[in-house]
């Protein structure tokens, strides 16, 4: 297929029918409604608007997210006591609603299939510094609609599925990647998709810097793209190392081989005999930001374990369902090693030399013996089995380990590179 081709058909795939888009704007305004009744009702001074890509018309098909924001002028009540008068509204009204944190609480209602999020910010002016991070919420739609033609709708769905399907969309711990705000600042900057990734196979590690206005800001950061509405934040702040080189990368690709593939989530063909071990934990009763910044940093550690082991970790990450468990997964070289190691000591005329040998004197081991310039001892393992690598390192606790019984992502063939 053509590049024309590929972008007529992927057109299709990103655009929501007549019907959903029907939907979503019933329940928009069915819940601002009922909010500002409510607001209104408790003499809370706010007003009530629906912003994020349900109100600029930039969401995907499937999405089932709206974002409802209590614009708060009154600084005498905080986020949390609107959250409790709505959630006390909510119950006298039986409707179905889930409290949730992010820097504050904020409630989500559950409105046929969608969830519906209500989330109490302060207002303020461009320029002024946000009480809490959903203070820049109104100022950013502001931006956005004056900055994107209608038109540019679509190239910013076309940007979302992409970087959907390639792994890199969304900010939180879980993704590392490009928010959803951070995707339509990229089409206003650069004015289409393909602007964009053209843009994007240029960009290098800590030296792309995007702005939409002059300033003399610096932050250390893989992208940097200033926030027009607050030159104090970089607005790709969350995105890795390795999640903006995997756009670069399916960039360049795509540019190369235009394929419907990138706008298809599917899953790639597993590959068989890849040795992985698998650590499950039963979910913790806690927002999933913690849990995967936990769990990640668990991972590494762990990962940084099984090589002092011995063990070669070719890939590794974490993965769950955000409701009942949460997995440490290694693919690894092998699961079992040889009882026995070669150990590298210092050079026969150094002074750490005679420290060396007299730690190995008396051991179960093959020498001291010399090669070249170097003494070597072959000594025993302390660990053979990744299992006792693992548990050694855990101790005990509420875990499970499995040894080649995944088969998910980490051990499947990329399913997007044409």
């Amino acid at each position: 297929m053509t590049l024309e081709e590929v972008l007529k058909e992927a057109a299709r795939l990103v655009t929501p029918s007549e019907e959903e888009e029907r939907i979503v704007k019933e329940i928009s305004q069915s819940v601002k409604e009922l909010v500002s009744q409510i607001i209104r009702e408790e003499g809370v001074n706010a007003e009530v608007e629906v912003y994020g890509s349900s109100a600029r018309g930039t969401w995907l098909p499937g999405q089932r997210d709206i974002d409802v924001f209590v614009v708060m002028s009154d600084r005498g009540r905080s986020p949390e006591d609107v959250v409790r008068l709505l959630t006390r509204r909510f119950s006298e009204l039986g409707l179905d609603w889930t409290l949730r944190y992010a820097q504050h609480p904020y409630v989500t209602l559950h409105v046929r299939s969608y969830e519906v999020d209500i989330v109490p910010c302060y207002k303020i002016q461009p320029g002024e510094r946000p009480v809490t991070a959903a203070d820049r919420s109104p100022l950013h739609h502001k931006f956005l609609v004056e900055r994107l033609k209608p038109e540019q709708a679509l190239e910013v769905r076309l940007l979302k599925r992409f970087l959907q399907t390639i792994g890199v969309y969304g900010a939180e711990v879980k993704v590392e990647g490009f928010s959803g705000y951070l995707s339509e600042l990229l089409v206003a900057y650069y004015g289409s998709f393909i602007n964009v990734l053209k843009a994007a196979t240029s960009w290098r590690p800590y030296r792309t810097y995007i702005s939409f206005y002059e300033s003399k800001a610096k932050f250390k950061a893989p992208l940097i793209v200033l926030d027009p509405v607050d030159p104090n934040r970089n607005a790709a702040a969350a995105v890795s190392l390795t999640s903006m080189s995997i756009f670069i990368l399916a960039a360049r690709r795509f540019l190369k081989r235009p394929s419907l593939s990138y706008f298809r989530q599917e899953q790639g063909d597993l590959v068989e005999g890849v040795n992985r071990v698998e650590v499950v934990y039963p979910y913790p009763n806690e927002p999933p930001d913690v849990v995967w910044g936990r769990f990640k940093r668990l991972g590494r550690a762990l990962a940084s374990w099984l090589r002092e082991c011995g063990f070669r970790v070719m890939r590794w990450g974490v993965e769950s369902d955000e409701r009942t468990y949460v997995s440490l997964i290694y693919v690894i070289e092998q699961t079992q090693l040889a009882p026995y190691v070669i150990h590298r000591g210092p050079p026969v005329y150094d002074e750490a030399v005679d420290k060396f040998i007299e730690k190995y004197l008396g051991s179960d081991v093959v020498g001291p013996f010399v090669q070249g310039t170097r003494v070597y001892v072959i000594k025993r393992r302390r660990y053979t089995e990744i299992t006792e690598c693992i548990s050694a390192r855990l101790g005990k606790g509420d875990y499970n380990i499995r040894v080649n019984l995944y088969s998910g992502e980490l051990v499947r063939k990329n399913p997007w590179i044409t």
